[in-house]
């Protein structure tokens, strides 16, 4: 079953329903897990919790798959464990597992040693005859009597001489075969060619990975199961017991054994459910005996006061003395019972001081086996289970969240921007920062035009456009589109004998009917360079209504509407008008689905494919690299010892050095000269390996990965790393944080979420104080912040600890990057203030004046 975050996931059980009351009801299945569900909502949330690539392949490993994909993987890994596995040891081996009490390693360990030298009817091997290797196929199998009973003992071999001599006796009669694994012939006779074959050194597997201990213990975990009580015995599916013929029948030992268990659970069980029962019977017997004592001195009482009234009144004297009598015993019973409370209450006292020393007594000693668990402890581990740190910060640095963008999109700002600075070289496009990139969404005006808005487009579309004119077989043209989106329509229809009866008031009269025009008429030409990319709105216009859908453009209609108006003219200028004043989520959706577009051009296909070239030539130079440095190393420890590698290599280097050639008896200077040249080409390699870690990170493929998550699963990007940003100043000066959604910790957090709840509500309580927690983005981007962050995190949790590890790995290049854009940002905002002091400026010659539209793009095409 797949995995979730190493933990699966229970499948819902199917409604009750019954056929009489919901026949007609509508049901919704899933049919890779055959879950069936009544509401459609409920539905809905499963299945995209399915088609996320969350999942991962409980056989292989295998991550960042959907469900799907991870169910397939596993019945896929099934299968091939089944055709792999020797067929003919499957019977035997199952025999040896069923009933055995042992531990899965030792099980496996046992079965290796047994069958390790031997082989089963069916299986393929080599056999060494006349020194030649032939293949051949084992046709019959023949032990004899010392090995019988060595295997039906089930002794292991204890040296491998003992294991060969145990082979040794096997006789293997096999049937010689072809390269292609055809039976050989005779050719008088034409009967097959057999061979008798002793085991041991003249036999070995064809393939060798086919009978090793991670293929046993695959096969036992998948054909047999364990009872989690004592000396509980491995039992093979019944399906598989059948099959091979294996026995189902408990031995009488561990029979009574599974008797013993089964019954000390019921008795457990009988135990605590009547425990309460037994104390309110107790009770109610002793509060029937305090009734009836009292009843039996009521009825004394009474025969007392009967016998005094019908006594001699006549003896008042003695009565009066009886009187007297049982006043003072009445005295002294209230002393004797007022002592015994005070004894009782001293007792009671002592009691409770004793309980309480005992108490003191249990939490010492607690207290001490809690340091010595501590102490034990072997870092790393779970990061919410490492004790707070008095030493390190007790709150996580405070975030910026001062985006231009909404928050829901900057997610897709990050995703659009590193994909351009990836692919902007194939695509034409020149590299830009975050920050114009930016701040070029936020530019709401026509005039002064934003050229990077513009060839961001530009570059996306004539990709697309160039991908259609190849499928069309049409011929790639470049023609200028500098009049009006009307005047291109009109003039196309003129020359297309279908559009003949489309006039110049239809079109501006409707806007579905100029929708059309233009989505008839984007992808007939890519968009030219020489007039400043007029008429783009309208080609990007067309892409949209052709290729657009909802899923691709949620806000689709709304996009439209606004920029093809019905009380609007329908110019080149008027589109360029209504896309400027879009919302910036509105222009983030259209880029997005122009990047959707844009991967599935033969251009980024062709990119993808030489930066694996490139990559896969700098790991052999890098691996080269590495062989040099062993060599170097072992030359210096043959210098070491006074001794050179060679005399001619000595010769070489004395004449690189400028040393005039010696003898070897004063050969002291040129020991000295050697090794001096050694770290001269040590310190180059080391130049050439740190130069090819950046070329591969400028090449690498358009999937960031986060440096690592914190404690409280928040992940963090630093994108400056890859593609055109490694040899720019910087590209976006930043480091990156997202916080998971609320979905995602319920299920990362659902054993200790009040813990976790508490956590986070203490250490990062400024930056998740919205109600709705959502993931949400923040930043830092001063390096003073990521100091703090690094003083926050406790290297003793695996998530920490890694994602420390990182930071320092790249704290260099963080630095620089950081530093760098607080210079640029410190000298715009100074020309901005002098800008703005100045008030004979023009506001057009301010706002052009911008760092975003000083971008010119120098790898136009």
């Amino acid at each position: 079953m797949p995995l979730y975050q190493r933990k699966q996931i229970p499948l819902i059980p199917a409604p009750k329903l019954d056929a009489s009351e919901h026949g007609d009801r509508n049901v919704w299945v899933i049919p890779y897990t055959h879950e069936i569900f009544i509401k459609y909502e409920d539905y809905l949330a499963r299945i995209a919790l399915y088609n996320r690539p969350i999942w991962q392949c409980a056989l292989t490993g295998k991550q960042s798959l959907n469900y799907k994909e991870a169910l397939d993987s596993e019945n896929t890994h099934r299968e091939a464990l089944q055709e792999k596995f020797p067929e003919g040891l499957k019977r035997q081996i199952l025999e040896l597992v069923q009933f055995q009490t042992e531990r899965l390693d030792v099980l496996v360990n046992k079965i290796f040693e047994k069958y390790k030298d031997q082989y089963a009817l069916g299986e393929i091997v080599y056999v060494v005859s006349e020194g030649k290797k032939l293949k051949a196929k084992i046709a019959d199998v023949k032990f004899d009597d010392t090995n019988e009973e060595m295997s039906s003992s089930g002794v292991k071999a204890s040296s491998s001489k003992s294991r060969k001599a145990v082979s040794s006796q096997i006789t293997y009669r096999v049937q010689m075969l072809d390269d292609s694994g055809n039976a050989l012939r005779q050719k008088s006779s034409k009967k097959y060619i057999t061979k008798t074959v002793n085991g041991g050194e003249t036999m070995s597997r064809v393939d060798k990975l086919s009978f090793t201990k991670t293929l046993i213990r695959q096969f036992i975990k998948e054909s047999a199961t364990k009872g989690t009580y004592v000396r509980a015995p491995w039992l093979v599916e019944k399906r598989l017991a059948k099959k091979y013929g294996v026995s189902t029948k408990l031995p009488e030992d561990l029979q009574r054994a599974k008797d013993e268990a089964i019954e000390k659970s019921k008795k457990r069980k009988l135990a605590s459910r009547d425990a309460p029962a037994k104390k309110s019977k107790n009770n109610k017997g002793t509060s029937n005996n305090v009734r009836d004592s009292k009843k039996q001195e009521s009825a004394s009482i009474g025969k007392k006061t009967a016998s005094k009234k019908q006594g001699n009144q006549k003896q008042s004297s003695k009565k009066q003395a009886s009187k007297k009598q049982t006043s003072k015993s009445t005295a002294e019973k209230a002393k004797q019972e007022k002592k015994k409370q005070q004894e009782l209450e001293k007792k009671r006292k002592e009691a409770e001081r004793q309980a309480e020393r005992d108490k003191k007594l249990k939490e010492k000693e607690e207290q001490k086996r809690l340091k010595a668990e501590a102490k034990k402890i072997k870092y790393p581990i779970e990061d919410l289970e490492v004790p707070l740190d008095k030493t390190l910060l007790s709150k996580r640095p405070l975030l910026s969240q001062e985006f231009k963008v909404p928050q829901k999109s900057v997610g897709t700002l990050l995703m659009i921007w590193n994909f351009l600075s990836i692919f902007g070289k194939p695509l034409g496009l020149s590299f830009y920062t975050l920050d114009d990139f930016e701040t070029s969404l936020c530019h709401n005006m026509s005039n002064p035009r934003c050229y990077l808005v513009i060839e961001t487009h530009v570059a996306l579309l004539n990709a697309i456009i160039k991908d259609q004119l190849f499928f069309k077989g049409k011929k790639r043209q470049m023609t200028s589109r500098n009049t009006t989106a009307r005047d291109n329509i009109k003039n196309e229809s003129d020359s297309d004998p279908q559009t003949d009866q489309v006039n110049d008031e239809s079109i501006a009269g409707s806007t579905q009917e100029i929708l059309n025009e233009l989505g008839k008429r984007w992808d007939k030409r890519i968009i030219s360079p020489g007039d400043g990319r007029r008429g783009w709105e309208g080609v990007l216009i067309g892409c949209i209504q052709q290729l657009g859908t909802y899923e691709s453009v949620p806000n689709l209609d709304n996009i439209l509407s606004h920029l093809v108006p019905n009380d609007q003219a329908d110019s080149d200028e008027d589109f360029e008008e209504n896309y400027a004043t879009l919302e910036i989520p509105d222009k983030l959706q259209i880029l997005n689905f122009l990047v959707n577009l844009t991967t599935k051009t033969t251009v980024i296909h062709d990119h993808i494919d030489r930066c694996a070239e490139k990559l896969v030539e700098l790991n052999k130079e890098k691996n080269d690299l590495i062989k040099e440095k062993r060599q170097i190393i072992c030359t210096f420890a043959e210098i070491s010892k006074g001794n050179l590698p060679s005399t001619s290599k000595t010769n070489t280097l004395n004449n690189v050095g400028n040393i005039t050639d010696s003898p070897v008896e004063d050969g002291l200077d040129t020991l000295n000269a050697r090794k001096r040249k050694l770290e001269e080409e040590e310190i180059a390699l080391q130049k050439r390996e740190e130069q090819i870690e950046k070329d591969k990170r400028k090449y690498a493929l358009p999937r960031i990965l986060p440096l690592g998550r914190d404690r409280f699963y928040n992940k963090y990007y630093y994108t400056d790393c890859i593609g055109a940003a490694v040899g720019e100043k910087y590209g976006t000066g930043r480091i990156f944080v997202e916080t998971p959604s609320t979905y995602d910790l319920q299920i990362m957090t659902e054993k200790e979420e009040q813990r976790f709840n508490k956590r986070r509500k203490v250490e990062e309580a400024s930056f998740n104080s919205d109600s709705d927690n959502q993931t949400r983005w923040g930043y830092y981007e001063e390096i003073s912040q990521v100091e703090e962050l690094r003083q926050w995190f406790n290297t003793k949790g695996i998530r920490e600890l890694t994602l420390s590890n990182e930071l320092t790995a790249r704290y260099q290049d963080i630095s620089l990057s950081m530093n760098k854009r607080q210079q640029d940002m410190a000298v715009s905002y100074s020309s901005q203030e002098v800008r703005r002091s100045r008030r004979t400026q023009a506001t057009l010659a301010t706002l052009s004046a911008q760092p975003y539209m000083k971008w010119t793009n120098k790898l136009v095409k």
